[in-house]
């Protein structure tokens, strides 16, 4: 009986050890980006949601975000142009980036993204 009340808080602290180191990944999903590509991904992020909505979209162009702008380049601002345009290029950003198909774009895709862009500008 007594080995039983001796084992028994090792046996629960073991428990609470494992319950909350399991479910860990590595590096932080946004980690990878380069401070100015976070910068052009919360600056679309308007809702601070962590993804780039349908609402959003009209947003991308506006913030560098392109289907062939290099992440974290800063682009120039463009006066005068058609919201019409930059919801279509946002569109188009979906349909290129949204890997799983929530018509949004993860942080995660987002980097996908710009790590796509940045093989493409090496070769």
């Amino acid at each position: 009986m007594k080995n039983t009340f001796r084992t028994l808080p090792l046996l629960i602290t073991l428990g609470l050890i494992g319950c909350t180191s399991t479910g860990t990944s590595g590096p932080n999903e946004a980690q990878m980006l380069s401070a100015a590509a976070r910068a052009q991904f919360d600056c679309a992020d308007r809702n601070g949601n962590g993804y780039i909505d349908q609402s959003e979209l009209v947003y991308m162009r506006q913030c560098g975000i392109g289907e062939n702008l290099k992440c974290g380049e800063e682009q120039p601002v463009l006066e005068a142009r058609p919201p019409a345009g930059d919801f279509e290029l946002g569109l188009r950003m979906i349909q290129v980036t949204d890997a799983d198909a929530d018509n949004r774009i993860s942080i995660r895709e987002f980097r996908a993204h710009c790590a796509r862009l940045d093989r493409a500008h090496q070769d």
